[in-house]
């Protein structure tokens, strides 16, 4: 296909793990360029996977195919009082990318996929929203303290822990004390 006009993108984000964006660009790196220079979302928007399409907006139909297979996938809300559809799906990008792989299977363009490698950069902001997202479900967040017991007359250290609930730790041993 030597003709080709842009691709069917699928993007993911760290910010929202539980969706991908599933659109279209004439050009993908431009169009990532566009909506990182938002300051609206904590990590970046990253290429999943692409799908080379000879023409424009062939994301649509497959829009139309994820909604007629399951609408509830589509992040659909209201503001203002106008309804808005997004291109955001409530599955993996693995299941994206099958849903994209089939389509091109069928029309027997199955070399115009490309899956992207994630970068060393991009694996460790997705563990660091991973880590965020585990300490936000226990939102205790104890102040850091170091106190004497009067029972061991020992001292300790106390704080959150990186699950989120409270740690206490023996100053001389450094062992953390089950509670």
């Amino acid at each position: 296909m030597s003709d080709k006009k842009g691709v069917i993108y699928i993007l993911t984000n760290p910010s929202f793990p539980d969706y991908v964006k599933i659109g279209y660009a004439n050009d993908v790196n431009e169009r990532i360029e566009q909506l990182n220079r938002t300051e609206c979302t904590p990590f970046a928007f990253r290429i999943y996977a692409t799908y080379a399409v000879s023409d424009r907006l062939k994301d649509i139909p497959v829009h139309k195919l994820i909604d007629a297979l399951n609408p509830s996938l589509r992040s659909v809300d209201e503001v203002d009082g106008k309804q808005r559809i997004r291109e955001f799906y409530a599955m993996t990008p693995e299941d994206a990318l099958e849903i994209l792989k089939m389509i091109a299977t069928v029309n027997g363009l199955e070399e115009n996929i490309t899956l992207y490698n994630k970068t060393a950069e991009e694996i460790q902001d997705e563990k660091t929203a991973e880590e965020i997202r585990a300490l936000s479900a226990n939102r205790h967040h104890f102040k850091e303290i170091e106190f004497t017991s009067s029972l061991t007359n020992k001292r300790y250290y106390g704080g959150t822990g990186e699950d989120g609930t409270l740690k206490i730790t023996e100053a001389e041993t450094g062992i953390e004390v089950p509670n």
